[in-house]
């Protein structure tokens, strides 16, 4: 990967948290992947860009409105970034703050953020992302 990837990765999530959906969405690869942890309800693989997007939704439509996934730390490894992202909401139904750390791993394609796989554990993602021995 490369600078312009993890600058790619970083836009990508100022422009959701931020609250510019379409401009994220185009951001994106015509064909992104989003490939969720099993640990949350109904988790799934999403393919496309308005799959993409209906899988974010699936997740943060439980959060009040101002759900932020909040880049941490962007690692360029060997063949994909790492990203420690905070997820930081309040339930809709029960006010309850959720700030949890996870671990975000993307493939870029043709400078686009192309397949993103979401971990909840460090050595996981860093496996994934060819970053073990680091």
């Amino acid at each position: 990967m490369s600078a312009a990837d993890v600058d790619a990765v970083r836009e990508l999530y100022e422009a959701y948290n931020a609250g510019d959906y379409e401009r994220g969405e185009q951001m994106m690869h015509e064909q992104v992947e989003l490939h969720q942890w099993g640990a949350i309800p109904d988790a799934d693989v999403y393919v496309g860009r308005e799959e993409f997007v209906r899988g974010l939704v699936r997740w943060t439509s439980g959060f009040e409105p101002g759900f932020q996934y909040v880049p941490e730390e962007l690692i360029d490894g060997p063949e994909r970034v790492l990203m420690r992202c905070r997820l930081r909401g309040r339930g809709r139904a029960s006010g309850a703050e959720l700030e949890q750390v996870t671990w975000h791993v993307w493939e870029v394609l043709d400078g686009q953020p192309f397949r993103c796989w979401v971990f909840t554990d460090e050595a996981t993602a860093r496996e994934h992302g060819g970053l073990e021995s680091q």
